[in-house]
């Protein structure tokens, strides 16, 4: 390298891309100006983790692997809560809700979505694959119950135990 930087442009603010940049940053720190567009409102997290958040074991601050200042220590443009909707290979350009974003590199890393099982009620709102619903679900009570959809995988057979735990019983799905 010739000691140009390189702008890197990541999509995706997971654990993949977090561990990415890691080695990134490690291997040659002063090597990218780095762009990462992430949907969800917030930077990387342990997403396995969601469940003892749930369950009130952890807070949230607990389960962050990057806060603020380590991507501002490492110079990282966040872009949380903005959605890339286009990648122009031939221009080298990304784009967002927000305009169009150069790269010299791009990295893809942006997970997957699970199945949904479609059972009846399978489409209703309160998914808890994310922080943001998770993090507010304790509020819910016998009173004031979430509703949440839970059907299918292993995530959702965690986070339904540790509704359980904190006394928030299930809200059976609407037809």
């Amino acid at each position: 390298m010739t000691g140009e930087r390189k702008k890197l442009v990541v999509i995706g603010a997971g654990m993949a891309s977090g561990r990415a940049l890691e080695e990134l940053f490690e291997l040659g720190p002063d090597s990218f100006d780095v762009t990462l567009f992430g949907a969800e409102p917030r930077g990387n997290y342990n997403r396995i983790m969601l469940s003892p958040v749930l369950s009130g074991e952890k807070a949230y601050e607990e389960i962050v692997t990057h806060d603020a200042d380590w991507y501002a220590a490492h110079g990282v443009a966040c872009r949380f809560g903005e959605s890339v909707t286009a990648i122009d290979r031939t221009r080298k350009r990304v784009v967002s809700e927000q305009g169009e974003t150069p790269y010299d590199l791009l990295l893809v890393a942006t997970g997957s979505q699970p199945f949904i099982i479609p059972v009846p009620g399978h489409d209703l709102p309160g998914d808890l694959q994310t922080i943001e619903p998770a993090a507010n679900a304790p509020a819910g009570t016998a009173t004031n119950r979430a509703e949440t959809r839970l059907v299918g995988d292993r995530q959702r057979c965690l986070v339904s135990s540790h509704l359980h735990i904190r006394n928030i019983p299930p809200v059976p799905p609407r037809a």
